[in-house]
């Protein structure tokens, strides 16, 4: 029997891991198999994913969006040669158009499952006001079956309401949903009717679309921290930047020697311990990501910051 295949999209910074753990720890999720990508030298969404028995599946080609490459046909075929998967889920990079993917939920083995893209309560219509972003984040919501409204317990009423508002204009034919604390809820409700669908559901007709210059928009830098650099410090800066950052990740240790992920997802950073089912980072490093014309100084200003207090040499400076 053919596999449903459920795209997730988002801008960076979404909340679409979060709701990814989520429905990995529900126990109405079945047998799910994720495919992780990210935008950056390090993938640091899937080690986030937590490891619950499902497959997750690294890809290490660049955006999938854009990059149709022997990886994700070897990816997609594993997984559709398996017989013990009920769901499959995509996380598209989050400057990934998740339309441009449309063709994979037809891929020999698969049928069409709904796209679902995650937009953050507290900045998406900031980042719809954006010049430098905002087609990026107005195409992710436009290829949209399901538009769920992230963090809507950390924003306010009105944010709630303009980011709904927002969304119901770009994709007015698509279902929106506020979710809080990363609820699966919605996702599961759509995972269970994918599941009953007797697969005759038609691919989605997708107008063909001008490609975004991810490399125009968005650049990024993996810093590689010492061993015993303080994660109170890193926050400071990473609080002193969020004009100029649009997305920074990554792990450290504590004093105590327990590895912590540091994120910063639109204007907040957050601290938590790494997932208990996750492997332990080899070293620490951060990924940061900047858009707009100048984004390459923004990211030289943080990493030397940051490297002030690292001997492992320059960060490169990559774009995608």
């Amino acid at each position: 029997m053919a596999i449903p295949l459920t795209l997730i999209g988002g801008y960076l910074g979404s909340g679409k891991t979060t709701l990814i753990n989520g429905l990995l720890a529900s126990a109405d999720a079945g047998r799910t198999a994720v495919v992780v990508n990210d935008f950056g030298d390090v993938n640091i969404d899937a080690a986030l994913i937590a490891a619950t028995g499902a497959d997750t599946m690294e890809l290490t080609n660049g955006c999938i969006c854009c990059q149709i490459t022997d990886d994700v046909r070897r990816t997609m075929s594993a997984l559709a040669s398996r017989d013990d998967i009920d769901h499959a889920v995509c996380e598209v990079s989050g400057i990934g158009d998740p339309a441009q993917l449309g063709s994979w939920r037809t891929f020999p083995g698969f049928r069409s499952g709904p796209v679902v893209v995650c937009a953050d309560a507290a900045v998406t219509p900031r980042r719809l006001a954006d010049e430098y972003v905002a087609d990026i984040v107005h195409r992710q919501i436009a290829a949209a079956d399901v538009v769920l409204v992230t963090r809507a317990d950390l924003a306010a009423r009105g944010q709630v309401e303009a980011t709904e508002a927002a969304c119901a204009r770009i994709a007015p034919t698509a279902q929106i949903h506020s979710i809080a604390h990363g609820d699966p809820a919605p996702l599961l409700a759509l995972l269970r009717g994918s599941s009953s669908d007797d697969g005759r559901r038609p691919p989605a007709d997708e107008p063909p679309r001008d490609p975004v210059s991810h490399a125009a928009a968005h650049r990024t830098v993996t810093v590689r921290l010492a061993p015993a650099v303080g994660i109170a410090a890193v926050v400071s800066l990473l609080e002193q930047s969020t004009a100029g950052l649009v997305r920074a990740k990554g792990f450290a240790p504590d004093a105590d020697g327990s590895w912590q992920q540091i994120q910063l997802a639109g204007d907040a950073v957050s601290v938590v311990p790494l997932p208990s089912a996750a492997a332990a980072p080899s070293h620490p490093e951060i990924v940061l990501i900047a858009a707009g014309p100048r984004a390459d100084t923004t990211l030289e200003s943080i990493a030397d910051r940051l490297r002030a207090s690292t001997p492992f040499g320059d960060p490169t400076i990559a774009s995608t």
